[in-house]
C-alpha cells in the first residue's frame, strides 16, 4: 500500500525543522525563590536558672561499712535417749558392751571346757581288753582301764563283768605286748604252742616240716591277744575233727599283731590262722605261735 500522504498525518510538524510532536508548557509555575528567611515563632519570656560557681573535688573519701556479724543457724542438738548426758550414755554404752562380749567370751570357754569334761568322760568309759598269762594256764582277761592305756591285773570274778564292750579295732592304736618271756603257752584241749616274738611266718612260703605244702592264712580275724588269736587257731582244729572235714583246714599256728589300728586299716585283720608254719621273716610288732 502506499504511504499516506503528510496532509493526513495526526501530528503535523509545525516546521521543517520540527521533528517531535510539540510540548506543552507548564502553567500557573511559582516563581523559585532565592532566598530563604527563618520563621519566626512566638516565644515566651523564662528566667534563667541561676548558674553557681562549680568547685571539682579533688579527694574522695571512701569509709569501709563495719563487719556485720553473719549468723549462722546452729544443728539442733540431739539430745541422748532417756535424756542422759554424753558422759553418762556413753558410760552405759561401754557397760553393755562389756556385758555382751565377756557373755560370749565366757559361753565358748564354758563350751569348750565341757567338750574336754566330755571327751575325757568319753575316754574314761573306755575299755580294754588285757590279758594276764601264767605258766599252764593262759587266760584273756578284760578289764577296763581309766586312763585309756592297756594294764595287766589279776582275773575277776566269773560273770563279774556285764555288758562289756570292746572298743573297735579303729579306735585302738596298740595292744598290750605280752612279749616272749614265757615261750610256751597251753590252751584249751590240751595244746600247746611255742611263741616266737618279732617274727611273721607269711603267706606262699613252703612249710619248714612239709617241702610239698606251702603256707597260707586259712582266716584272718581281730583278736586282743596273743591268748585268743592262739583260741582261735585250737577251735578250727576242734571244729574239723567234729565235723570229719579232713585236714584240709587244719590250723598248725598263727601270726598276731599289736599294732591294732594299723594293721586294721592295712590288713583288716591282726590275726592269722596258718595251715603250715615257716621260718618268716622279721616284724618287731608280730608275735607267732607254732603248734
Amino acid at each position: 500500500a502506499m504511504g499516506s500522504p503528510a496532509s493526513t498525518d495526526k501530528y503535523p510538524a509545525s516546521s521543517s525543522n520540527e521533528n517531535y510532536p510539540e510540548v506543552a508548557t507548564r502553567l500557573n509555575q511559582r516563581p523559585l525563590q532565592t532566598s530563604y528567611s527563618q520563621p519566626s515563632y512566638p516565644q515566651n519570656s523564662y528566667p534563667l536558672p541561676s548558674q553557681e560557681a562549680f568547685t571539682p573535688q579533688t579527694t574522695y573519701q571512701y569509709q569501709v561499712p563495719p563487719k556485720q556479724d553473719v549468723y549462722e543457724p546452729q544443728e539442733k542438738q540431739k539430745r541422748n535417749p532417756w535424756g542422759l548426758s554424753p558422759l553418762a550414755f556413753g558410760l552405759l554404752v561401754a557397760i553393755i558392751t562389756a556385758l555382751v562380749v565377756g557373755g560370749a567370751v565366757g559361753g565358748g570357754v564354758a563350751g569348750a571346757m565341757s567338750g574336754k569334761d566330755d571327751s575325757r568322760a568319753h575316754s574314761s568309759n573306755v575299755t580294754v581288753s588285757t590279758t594276764t598269762v601264767t605258766a599252764g594256764d593262759a587266760v584273756a582277761t578284760p578289764t577296763a582301764s581309766a586312763s585309756g592305756t592297756a594294764t595287766s591285773s589279776a582275773l575277776p570274778e566269773p560273770s563279774s563283768l556285764k555288758s562289756f564292750t570292746v572298743p573297735e579295732p579303729y579306735y585302738v592304736g596298740t595292744l598290750a605286748d605280752p612279749g616272749c618271756q614265757q615261750s610256751r603257752i597251753d590252751v584249751q584241749n590240751d595244746e600247746r604252742y611255742d611263741l616266737s616274738c618279732g617274727v611273721d611266718m607269711g603267706n606262699n612260703i613252703k612249710d619248714r616240716d612239709d617241702s610239698t605244702k606251702v603256707v597260707a592264712d586259712i582266716v584272718g580275724i581281730f583278736a586282743y591277744s596273743i591268748t585268743d588269736c592262739l583260741y582261735a587257731c585250737t577251735n578250727v582244729n576242734r571244729f574239723t575233727e567234729t565235723w570229719k572235714t579232713g585236714t584240709a583246714q587244719q590250723c598248725k599256728g598263727v601270726t598276731w599283731t599289736y599294732n591294732m589300728a594299723q594293721s586294721n586299716t592295712s590288713n583288716s585283720a591282726n590275726c592269722w590262722l596258718k595251715n603250715g608254719t615257716s621260718t618268716g621273716y622279721q616284724c618287731n610288732s608280730c608275735i607267732s605261735g607254732v603248734l
